[in-house]
């Protein structure tokens, strides 16, 4: 069963890029891809899925705990590996990656990083 919350797709949204929400609701895709072909990759069994930006949560079984941890963190390994594959982050200052309203030269790279950080907290949260 797949799920799409909305308002914690707006509040993911609002968290990672208030300026640019069509780069924040592409990195919430990749994020929910990333953790759909990493559950399919381990042959899990994908029970529930609610995709909601940041706040994402899945339920699978058929995964050894070693697999789990890996699940885990496979979305927020795609935004990175996105953010770094689309380059830019080393000109942009400290202020401008905290700073969600900050303009951007390259936001679909600081964007992806945000949402990396932002998923990668909620999902070590949840998971313990």
């Amino acid at each position: 069963m797949v799920s799409v919350d909305i308002v914690g797709l707006i509040i993911s949204i609002v968290l990672v890029s208030i300026r640019y929400p069509h780069h924040a609701l592409a990195a919430a895709l990749a994020n929910a891809i990333g953790q759909v072909l990493i559950a399919v990759f381990f042959a899990g069994n994908i029970e529930k899925i609610v995709t909601a930006g940041a706040f994402s949560s899945a339920a699978i079984t058929n995964l050894s705990e070693f697999k789990a941890v890996l699940f885990v963190v496979s979305g927020p390994l795609t935004n990175f590996i996105i953010s770094k594959m689309a380059g830019g982050i080393e000109f942009v200052s400290t202020a401008h990656l905290v700073n969600p309203a900050a303009v951007l030269k390259h936001p679909f790279a600081v964007i992806n990083l945000r949402f990396a950080v932002i998923s990668l907290i909620l999902s070590i949260c949840q998971f313990f």
